[in-house]
């Protein structure tokens, strides 16, 4: 190789597993900052894109998070036209940036990874197609997220139900629940978003519960009992025609998010205004003494997933509703037996969620044949939620112990694609081979994590996927602020990896002259500055809670759909019960759209 050519940045091939929230972004980055360099694909399971928005599709799915926080920076959207959006508005905001920065035409929809395994003779990762197809990429992105791998509740006689079984996470629209007797098993965030939708279709309906929830008042909104709201068409016009207005509206939702972290410390004055501010709340909300004890926890508020929707409160106690409290015991023919009694059911619900473990679906084989199924079998350890000792050059998003609930998502999800960017183009323009996380550096991560989290409600008295159980090690949640953690990531510490390289570990020096004299012979060390200069996500001195927020131009609103594929629409789209339950009231229906986190004042 000619000093020349040893100067000139390497060009990488890159796969994408999964076109969601952080599939989606990932391309977007890769396509503005190392185009010239890198060639890549997503490969996704579903027949469209959009990840747990395409596949979450039950009634009332909503984010909970308002809109305009739920979004890119880079792609603004001043049309929402909710507070809380539905799914299907999310997955018609994300098929319109795919469409606007034209990333669908890198994306293969039906197309199921089964296996990915290093060569380490090459340095390059090979995916496996379900249709037997091999591809070879240097670099590989696990986008597939932790919300898409729905959790079947593991009870007695499940299978001998007679009757639909349906699950939030694969909803059957052709199923009419008007006039039903309906058995929902679960009463996480998405029973709380579905009892509340469809109470006013049906007969009759039990909702067992095994723990209680804490549930958070709406943010933000004026009115502490008011629905979801509707913007107008004038003030839509606003946040589109007056960037500034909107970004300012944007930020100071975000900063109300960024703003309590706080109440996650089990000792601090937040903690405790929160939990005594939630157990007020709840008591004007359920008159009933002894539904009090059972609906009130007893442990410290966000120990447990903070769970929006103040409506499934008001929904338990409809008179067509029944909260049951015993545990299950079995599942018959006919409905669910529990604390000796059976209760009849037409349609039984699993609102039981995700499985959480974040052991991947298929077998990911790293160095020396190391199947990352197997290592995360029981205690999942990740370094920074982003790599993986003895899986090198494999990114992931939202992998264990990352902010999924520390405050603003997106900005965090922005912060980790940034330090791909960086990483890569390090690797591009220095010819590395193979970059892995050193495991002392990720033991030292893990242990720094476990001690603080001490502190943290997380290792409360509740029951918690966040630490898999009781006592477990936590491992759902960053320890640490979203705000903590971009910082920590700005920081880029390549001291924690170990490098190969193509040759000798200078080579890219070249024959001497730098690239102020010849930029052509390194566009990539020309180009750095103004890279780093673009992301959002590098903290500055003077950096304000969101800071990462920007007047960036707004998506045209010809660039976005229902969100809803064609088969979604010709399967349920039309269907009766759902036209019944567009025309039932406000307070019926929106209520279960009330955020997650809320500011506490200090």
């Amino acid at each position: 190789m000619s000093t020349e050519q040893q100067q000139k940045p390497k060009h990488i091939r890159c796969t994408i597993i999964g076109a969601g929230v952080s599939g989606i972004l990932m391309a977007y980055k890769l396509k503005s900052h190392l185009n010239d360099y890198v060639t890549f694909r997503i490969f996704e399971k579903s027949p469209d894109l959009g990840g747990t928005w395409f596949e979450n599709k039950y009634p009332g799915c909503a984010c909970d998070v308002p809109s305009h926080c739920y979004q890119y920076s880079f792609a603004p959207n001043p049309s929402w036209s909710k507070f809380y959006a539905s799914s299907d508005e999310i997955q018609g905001y994300l098929k319109g940036v795919a469409k606007h920065f034209d990333l669908e035409r890198y994306i293969s929809f039906n197309t199921k990874v089964v296996s990915a395994r290093w060569s380490e003779s090459d340095s390059t990762w090979t995916v496996e197609l379900e249709d037997g197809s091999l591809v070879t990429s240097e670099i590989l992105f696990n986008a597939g997220g932790i919300l898409n791998h729905p959790q079947i509740p593991n009870i007695e006689g499940l299978s001998d139900f007679t009757g639909p079984l349906l699950h939030t996470a694969s909803w059957d629209h052709s199923i009419d629940l008007r006039g039903k007797c309906v058995g929902v098993i679960g009463a996480g965030a998405s029973s709380i978003q579905l009892v509340p939708s469809i109470q006013p279709l049906v007969q009759d309906m039990k909702v067992f519960i095994r723990t209680p929830s804490w549930i958070a008042p709406p943010v933000a909104l004026p009115d502490p009992n008011a629905t979801n709201y509707t913007y107008t068409t004038e003030e839509k016009a606003i946040f589109e025609a007056k960037k500034d207005v909107y970004l300012d509206t944007r930020k100071e939702l975000e900063d109300q998010f960024n703003g309590m972290f706080r109440l996650f410390l089990k000792s601090s004055p937040e903690q405790k205004r929160t939990r005594a501010m939630f157990e007020s709340r709840m008591k004007q909300l359920i008159p009933d003494q002894d539904l009090q004890k059972k609906l009130i926890p007893p442990f410290e508020a966000g120990c447990r997933r903070i769970n929006p929707g103040e409506g499934f409160l008001t929904a338990l106690q409809k008179p067509n509703v029944e909260p049951v409290f015993d545990p299950i015991e079995r599942v018959t023919r006919g409905g669910i037996v529990a604390g000796g009694k059976e209760y009849p059911a037409d349609v039984l619900v699993a609102a039981t969620g995700f499985n959480t473990t974040f052991r991947p679906r298929f077998p990911i084989i790293g160095r020396n044949g190391t199947n990352l199924q197997d290592a995360w079998q029981e205690h999942p350890e990740s370094y920074l939620g982003l790599g993986v000792a003895g899986f090198p050059n494999y990114f992931i998003f939202l992998g264990p112990n990352t902010p999924i609930s520390n405050g603003s998502l997106m900005g965090s999800v922005e912060a980790t694609a940034d330090y791909f960017i960086r990483l890569l183009h390090k690797m591009i323009r220095q010819r590395v081979n193979s970059f892995e996380v050193r495991v002392d550096a990720q033991n030292d991560f893990n242990n720094h994590t476990q001690k603080v989290m001490q502190d943290m409600v997380w290792t409360g008295t509740c029951r918690s996927w966040y630490k898999q159980g009781t006592n477990g090690k936590v491992t759902g949640l960053w320890p640490g602020s979203s705000l903590h953690y971009i910082q920590v990531l700005s920081e880029d510490r390549w001291e924690d990896y170990e490098w190969t390289h193509e040759s000798e570990r200078y080579s890219y020096w070249g024959h001497g002259l730098s690239w102020i004299e010849e930029p052509g012979l390194d566009p990539l060390g020309a180009s750095k500055q103004d890279m780093i200069e673009a992301m959002t996500t590098l903290p500055k001195k003077d950096s304000d809670l969101s800071f990462y927020l920007w007047e960036s131009s707004p998506l045209p609103e010809t660039c976005f759909s229902s969100g809803q594929s064609e088969e979604i629409a010709q399967d349920g789209n039309d269907l009766a019960w759902k036209n019944v339950l567009q025309t039932t009231t406000p307070a019926d229906v929106d209520k279960h759209a009330a955020v997650a986190c809320i500011t506490v004042q200090v």
